[in-house]
């Protein structure tokens, strides 16, 4: 009702925004305008990057208030990027699909690979040392190629920054390994990392910073297997998407209400009706029982009555008699039996029904900021969807957050669920794009000594034309001196190596890990098991979970600041007005000039007028609603008490308020007072 129109020239005026990749290239710049989605700025992202399977994907920008928030396609761009200032979207992993082996196209898995090769790099994927080898050893010998004495001097591993806390040590190990895959082309090699991360309790985890009860710091991550928490180098628990009945958030808590028994539940369930049917096959031999032994006593009265033949006609009707009788009790105690039954059974839900919402135990975490918490509660309630619904028709509308004083947040799920996804890859019928693949290291050259018969794929920048000026993420710009020219060679063949010995991961052996000290024996309540071998958990070799929390993955490093949608919307105004000042001043000589009005304007020193707070603003709804509530009230009274309309609801009115009769007579008795004064 208060709100501004939009007039045709604000809905017709372009903005703005720059998109980065997972490569690092040079941005793009897309123009939008006021009215226009967020789905159609991700379709022109995908289309420039030839992506079709993009609901693994999503657009992830940063607000004023440092929070990062994940493009909404129903929304408008305008709307969500207001205020943001500079206007960068980065095109990022939004889902990551449990096998990544089941995406269709080699492109797909690339920049899964990316995405994860970032993870590694910031300490968002964390694994042991042994597993950071093997990753590390995969990424060189995609990028690299084979192993040459002579291309590779001694050392070559220091230039590639790959690991959080990389030491000489690990790279020796990564030269070795890295002489072991010779032969491996740079699909085979992405496929091998992609396994390998696959099997990590953080593949997937975007890190929340929370705190628990007693206040200790720790990680909360949202993954396909569920939500997660991560306390050291351990990963201390896993609410499973079977296991979590609820998701809210009030403030800054983060609250997820959790089955906690759900497998005793069955185990319960399964008893119960083992019980049942035992007590259902007792109550059937005790009725044929009690059937025989009726039958028994009417053969007996039977031959007595054959015996008596002076009254054998009457006697011959007894039976018959006593037989309906007996029928008719058999009847009764069918039913009341039945009865029984029922009521048994009903009583028996009941409690196994009182039982699961006992067992509904709410987890609270605390957040940083309310803009946090909401951004968590988003982010797992979207991820449950995904990863759960069977269909995205079904989704629900979800609300929480509502107090008193606010609203709350929406969600409505957009887009399609995995399995959706997963049957649509499956009717994909174009051929492979081909697509150029990118190298951290500009200056090195791949290797194509035992690569040549598999046609390797030199890696080389998505975008044609290199940027000296911004380096890579994971490299840092003088490593090397000049840029080679880089070549586009036909894409390499997808092989599905086997895994190693030492990669396999076996969920039969593991262990329960305690949330408590490493010294400590004690359950915890939803405590993960993992393996001591593949993990290594201890102090020694598996290092904290410590990632890299800045905005730096998402932020422009340009010096230069780009103006915000508010700063382009005075510009903008700002021309207007000099334009048409000028068209409508004349000059005495003829010539167009400019008008005094328009001069402030140019030099840039008027000042806007301040801005009412939000304060001053609610304080004058709230007196206006005030006063319209005294004015309706006075106006009720006079009609009820003042007027002679007749009418149902008019007389229910004065009955029910006669109470106020006396109030109305002093009111009269106060006016004629005041009244005769003036007299």
């Amino acid at each position: 009702m208060f709100r501004k129109r939009s007039t045709k020239g604000e809905v017709q005026t372009e903005y703005s925004c720059s998109i980065r990749f997972l490569d690092d290239s040079e941005p793009i710049q897309l123009n939008f305008k006021k009215d226009t989605l967020g789905q159609w700025l991700f379709d022109r992202v995908c289309e420039k990057l030839s992506l079709v399977e993009k609901d693994y994907f999503g657009l992830r920008y940063v607000d004023a208030e440092k929070q990062r928030h994940w493009l909404d396609p129903l929304k408008t761009v305008y709307k969500q990027l207001k205020g943001v200032n500079p206007m960068v979207l980065c095109f990022r992993v939004k889902f990551y699909p449990e096998d990544p082996m089941k995406l269709h196209e080699e492109i797909t898995r690339y920049y899964l690979y990316l995405q994860l090769r970032r993870d590694l790099h910031h300490g968002r994927l964390l694994c042991s040392p042994q597993d950071a080898v093997h990753l590390a050893s995969y990424i060189v010998q995609s990028e690299v190629g084979d192993y040459d004495p002579q291309d590779h001097p001694p050392g070559y591993i220091t230039a590639f920054k790959m690991l959080p806390k990389q030491n000489a040590k690990m790279e020796e190990q990564i030269q070795e390994l890295h002489k072991t895959l010779k032969g491996q082309v740079p699909a085979e090699a992405e496929s091998n990392f992609l396994k390998k991360a696959a099997v990590l309790d953080t593949y997937g985890v975007d890190p929340h910073q929370v705190k628990d009860q007693r206040g200790d710091q720790l990680y909360l991550g949202v993954t396909h297997q569920g939500i997660m928490t991560f306390r050291g180098s351990r990963r201390t628990q896993l609410h499973k998407w079977n296991q979590i009945r609820r998701i809210a958030y009030e403030a800054k808590m983060f609250i997820v209400h959790v089955n906690v028994a759900e497998e005793e539940d069955a185990a319960n369930a399964k008893k119960v009706s083992d019980e049942a049917a035992e007590g259902g096959k007792e109550k059937e031999k005790d009725k044929e029982n009690e059937k025989g032994k009726e039958q028994e006593k009417e053969k007996e009265q039977g031959k007595e009555q054959a015996k008596e033949t002076e009254t054998g006609k009457d006697q011959e009707k007894e039976p018959e008699t006593g037989k309906e009788q007996g029928k008719e009790t058999e009847k009764g105690k069918e039913t009341e039996t039945k009865k029984e039954s029922d009521k048994e059974n009903q009583s028996e839900k009941e409690k196994t029904e009182e039982n699961k919402f006992e067992q509904q135990q709410p987890h609270g975490y605390k957040c940083l900021t309310v803009g946090a918490c909401k951004y968590l509660w988003r982010c797992a309630v979207e991820q449950q969807l995904f990863f759960t619904l069977a269909s995205s028709c079904n989704a629900p509308k979800l609300k929480s957050g509502g107090t008193l004083f606010s609203r709350g947040s929406k969600f409505r799920f957009s887009g399609r669920c995995q399995v959706e996804a997963l049957s649509a890859s499956e009717n994909i019928k174009r051929s492979e794009p081909k697509f150029p693949r990118t190298n951290s290291l500009p200056n090195f050259s791949r290797n194509k000594h035992a690569s040549e018969s598999k046609s390797s794929t030199l890696n080389t920048s998505i975008m044609s034309e290199p940027v000296p000026e911004e380096a890579a993420v994971d490299v840092p710009g003088n490593a090397f001196g000049a840029q080679t020219s880089s070549l586009i060679v036909p894409e390499s063949p997808v092989l599905k190596a086997p895994l190693a010995a030492e990669e396999k991961f076996d969920m039969q052996k593991v262990q329960a890990v305690s949330a408590s000290a490493p010294g400590q024996k004690t359950p915890v309540n939803g405590s993960v098991p993992v393996d001591p071998s593949f993990l290594e958990t201890s102090t020694d070799s598996m290092p904290s979970y410590q990632p890299n929390m800045t905005m730096d993955d998402d932020e422009e490093d340009d010096k230069t600041p780009k103006p915000s949608l508010d700063e382009q919307i005075k510009q903008l105004e700002q021309q207007y007005e000099k334009i048409t000042s000028d068209q409508n001043h004349i000059t005495p000589g003829g010539k167009v000039g400019a008008s005094p009005k328009a001069a402030p304007a140019s030099t840039g020193t008027s000042k806007s007028p301040p801005k009412s707070s939000m304060c001053a603003t609610c304080c004058k709804v709230l007196t206006y609603s005030i006063l319209f509530a005294v004015l309706l009230m006075a106006v009720t009274v006079v009609v009820l008490f003042y007027t002679k309309l007749d009418h149902p609801l008019l007389d229910e009115g004065r009955k029910q308020l006669q109470f106020l009769e006396p109030v109305k007579h002093y009111i009269d008795d106060s006016v004629e007072a005041i009244a005769s004064k003036f007299k």
